[in-house]
């Protein structure tokens, strides 16, 4: 999972630093595989494991030719102290695709390799650990990427599971750490061996700086974390609705039970750094070797202004009596915004590309959850990407259909349960669509933009039901189903975010990692009050007007109030929520705004009041 570190500290217990190590036996692959390590014969044989000295995988050696992996995409290298010198690499792409489509290289299908370090002496040495760094990404659903540790010289093997997250299309960090103890089985043994083996078909699998260290008394890990935001972007006049649950998995790595083992979960305000919400959770005891998944009672419900925001998870022992011997991995955390009139699942960075690889046409995109009070608004544009492998031609000419689909409420559960997977699905209504050929400029995974036309009449911008759940999704079928559609592995969403059709529909996409770059745009689309409020629900004074608008609120009943400014095409210039509003005065400044006409409306679940104004200069 890509991830980026805690900006600032929850709990100050220790010295933020690697505690001092004894390192055992150490291989850093310089210059290649040492003749002192066993490289197996691969199954089928010839998909073995090679040397890169890159550090990435995105080419491999085939018969002396070197070929390119079709799903590399834009990766960096493996961010391993040592990878200036090269790292060991298993590159099932190549393997499976040769650089031409999938299954079209030398082992197409699940294929496997081993490689095996020479023996190593612990003799003297009872709590052991094998250390190395990784970058992996796996696609089948078991793990593709084992370690097994001998304590005769390779007689007898035993396991140690590692990396249950990279399956499904997931995968690590390029800057991953794995720390294993293997004190059970080669604590104070003479004949040591260690095998690294892939299994699987597609991705890849790095490793490199591999040592047997002694195993330190207390580190413990933060895990997978749950995002509780259901999008990284989403309008002000969602965020209400997103009530956020926090959990994470915590793992002891060290030699030693932890005691007072507590999960701290923080939102904050990127701006300022100032706290919104704060809780935790303790455990009793964390045993050695165990991994325990942690909630925290309280939930959060954010009402939250257009901005930049951050989910924080930080695990710190309090029983512990030294400090944490590697304390980089006890926080963690992923940002959200609230946008004027943006939904996205993606962040803009790291994009890649991702392809069904079983071929055939195939449907990709996000799932959007629009607020009760959200009355009157409209989807108007569609953004996505996509990119072709050279060998498929370019992607000038190429066409996507976009369509916006509406989840039938009635027939699927808030959890949905009871939704139809088949295709087409009777739990979802077409109500929007439109059609994009990509032009003669277009490079691999710029952003495209499309309108979204009313299904009914065909007229652009397609108006959003308060309350309602839709699919927006991208449709490659066809000569075109070998696009390779933009997605953004930086945040991983546990719940249901993107959906992929194939053979049929799948609720969980290619995995939580995997972001569908399909973003909505919204504008105030509907001028007019299907069930209006009274009159006097909404003054406003003075109008004309060139700096500070007055609003006059006059509720019957106090309530929650969803307040939108857009100027007359529907572009959103600013919208609030408040809650119980009853009679109240509110100031807009429009210094800002151009010279000309706007519009301002009150929403509730009783209904609407629009208003127009003018800002003169």
């Amino acid at each position: 999972m890509k991830r980026s570190l805690l900006l600032f500290s929850l709990i100050v217990l220790f010295a933020a630093s690697m505690q001092a190590q004894t390192v055992i036996w150490e291989e850093q692959f310089d210059g290649g595989i040492p003749d002192t390590w066993e490289v197996g014969p691969g199954s089928p044989e010839g998909a073995l494991w090679q040397w890169t000295a890159t550090g990435q995988a995105n080419v491999a050696d085939l018969d002396g030719v070197e070929t390119a992996a079709l799903f590399w995409g834009t990766r960096g290298p493996i961010e391993s102290p040592s990878v200036a010198n090269g790292c060991a690499m298993y590159n099932s792409d190549v393997y499976d695709g040769g650089g031409i489509g999938v299954g079209a290289g030398p082992f197409p299908g699940v294929h496997s390799g081993t490689l095996t370090s020479p023996s190593i002496d612990l003799t003297g040495f009872d709590a052991v650990s094998v250390k190395f760094n990784q970058f992996a990404r796996a696609n089948a659903n078991a793990v593709s990427t084992l370690i097994e540790i001998s304590n005769d010289g390779g007689a007898n093997w035993t396991d140690f599971p590692i990396n249950p997250s990279v399956v499904g299309n997931g995968g690590t960090t390029a800057d991953d750490v794995l720390l294993v103890n293997i004190s059970s089985v080669a604590g104070n043994q003479s004949d040591v061996k260690i095998r690294f083996t892939w299994s699987g078909r597609y991705y890849f699998w790095l490793i490199d700086d591999v040592q047997i260290v002694e195993t330190p008394k207390h580190n413990i890990a933060l895990g997978d974390f749950f995002y509780p935001a259901a999008s990284y972007a989403q309008p002000v006049t969602l965020v209400d609705t997103d009530t956020m649950a926090f959990e994470g998995d915590v793992s002891n790595i060290g030699g030693e039970d932890q005691t007072d083992v507590t999960l701290i979960a923080t939102v904050s305000n990127e701006a300022d750094g100032s706290i919104l919400y704060q809780d935790s959770t303790v455990l009793d005891i964390l045993e050695v070797d165990s991994t325990r998944t942690l909630q925290i009672a309280s939930t959060y419900a954010p009402e939250l202004g257009v901005g930049s925001y951050r989910i924080d998870y930080e695990v710190v022992a309090r029983g512990a009596t030294e400090a944490d011997f590697d304390d980089s991995d006890n926080a963690n955390g992923d940002p959200f915004i609230v946008s004027d009139s943006l939904f996205a699942k993606d962040n803009g960075l790291g994009i890649g590309g991702l392809r069904p690889g079983g071929g055939g046409d195939w449907e990709f995109g996000n799932f959007y959850l629009i607020s009760p009070l959200a009355n009157g608004f409209v989807a108007t544009n569609a953004t996505f990407g996509g990119a072709r492998n050279a060998a498929d031609g370019t992607m000038a000419g190429a066409e996507a259909s976009v369509f916006l689909q509406k989840v039938d409420d009635a027939t699927v559960a808030p959890n949905f349960d009871g939704f139809d997977t088949n295709i087409p699905s009777s739990s979802l209504e077409p109500v929007g669509f439109n059609t994009y050929t990509f032009p003669e400029s277009y490079q691999n995974y710029d952003d495209a933009v499309v309108e979204i036309l009313d299904i009914n009449t065909f007229e652009g911008g397609v108006e959003l039901e308060a309350g309602a759940r839709y699919f927006l999704t991208v449709q490659y079928s066809g000569a075109n189903n070998n696009i390779f559609h933009s997605v953004d592995d930086d945040i991983n969403y546990f719940q249901i975010s993107t959906v992929v059709a194939t053979t049929q529909w799948f609720l969980g996409g290619f995995g939580p990692e995997e972001a569908a770059v399909v973003r909505m745009t919204v504008d105030l689309g509907v001028m007019t009050d299907d069930i209006a409020l009274a009159d006097n629900a909404l003054t406003l004074n003075p109008n004309p007007v060139s700096d500070v608008l007055n609003v006059s609120v006059d509720l019957e009943n106090a309530q929650d109030a969803l307040f939108v400014v857009a100027d007359i095409s529907g572009k959103i210039m600013s919208v609030k929520e408040y809650q119980n509003v009853q009679n109240q005065n509110l100031e807009y400044d429009v210094t800002n705004y151009p010279a000309g006409t706007y519009v301002i409306r009150i929403s509730t679940l009783e209904g609407t009041k629009t208003k127009k104004f003018v800002v003169i200069k």
